[in-house]
């Protein structure tokens, strides 16, 4: 545990107090090589998780030292820790020997979930810590987001249980994006500015879903390039077709577009018949010119709405 353990062998050889600490589980982080006789035992914390400190009972009085010397420690090397991960995040020199000492589970490709909140950051940080107790992993919070570096199969499936975690305990929209790290750390600042990116993008074109892998949103991405003027003439075209459909016909164009274009899927999704999502199309065709069942036109359209929304955050 990052020179911890050697620091709890120091501290029992010159306190004279044997000890150990020991998980709720069962597992055994500490174990001093002096026998305990008669055995108290104490609630400690490392970090959020509390640990059991069981000493002999001739050592009582020794208990609430020895507690806050353990505890301060322990903080003092989650701090060193944490600021590894920032120093990589900040594209600073990091020497890897004492990163992979700190986080050895970083040695296998891992997973880096962002995730933002509008409010209770630190909150949920804490729910996450809990419910991930028994998980390799570790979570700070860097520039407003909560940042997760872990090992976890079935990224998506983890991805969707941290926004539900998130939503069920605080009642806010939690926006996810998440990227296999197949290249190892070393790029991981490239990384977390394409994750915030995509959150970024989530946020401005008002997208449904709120989960995003790193290559989910490449359509988005370009729009988003696309020059100012070039925007300008774009949504100088379709504003005042766009600004007559109210929120039934918009929410349609949007659920097509979240199913490819898929009338079946889109239909099931909008809970309505499939005629009924024709019938709509059509009048979409209708007051823009733009028939979005056919490809070519449906590209252009889809630009133009992305653009349209870009200017019109309420929608």
């Amino acid at each position: 545990m990052y020179n911890f353990n050697n620091y709890l062998s120091e501290l029992s050889e010159n306190s004279g107090v044997p000890f150990k600490i020991i998980k709720n589980d069962g597992t055994i982080i500490f174990h001093s090589t002096e026998e305990i006789e008669k055995a108290i035992s104490r609630s400690i914390l490392f970090g959020n998780e509390k640990v059991n400190l069981i000493l002999d009972n001739r050592f009582e009085i020794c208990t609430s030292l020895l507690k806050y010397s353990i505890e301060s420690k322990f903080k003092e090397i989650y701090d060193l820790r944490e600021q590894l991960i920032i120093d990589i995040l900040e594209g600073k020199g990091v020497n890897m020997d004492a990163l992979y000492g700190a986080f050895p589970f970083l040695n296998n490709k891992c997973t880096l979930f962002i995730i933002s909140v509008e409010k209770n950051k630190y909150e949920a940080l804490n729910i996450l810590k809990e419910s991930y107790n028994d998980q390799e992993f570790t979570a700070i919070i860097y520039k407003n987001y909560i940042v997760i570096l872990g090992n976890f199969d079935e990224i998506l499936d983890h991805a969707r249980g941290i926004k539900e975690l998130i939503f069920s305990n605080l009642y806010v929209k939690p926006y996810i994006s998440y990227s296999y790290l197949s290249e190892g750390i070393e790029n991981l600042k490239e990384i977390f500015e394409n994750s915030v990116m995509c959150i970024n993008l989530g946020k401005k074109y008002g997208l449904k879903s709120t989960i995003y892998n790193s290559e989910s949103l490449l359509f988005e991405k370009i729009v988003y390039n696309i020059n100012d003027n070039m925007k300008k003439e774009i949504f100088n075209k379709f504003n005042d077709k766009l600004i007559k459909f109210d929120n039934e016909m918009i929410n349609t164009i949007q659920e097509l577009m979240n199913c490819g274009l898929n009338i079946s899927e889109a239909a099931k999704k909008l809970y309505i018949h499939r005629n009924t999502l024709i019938y709509r199309l059509d009048k979409i065709q209708k007051d823009t010119g733009y028939d979005i069942r056919d490809f070519k036109q449906a590209t252009i359209f889809t630009i133009a709405f992305l653009i349209w929304k870009e200017n019109n955050n309420e929608y």
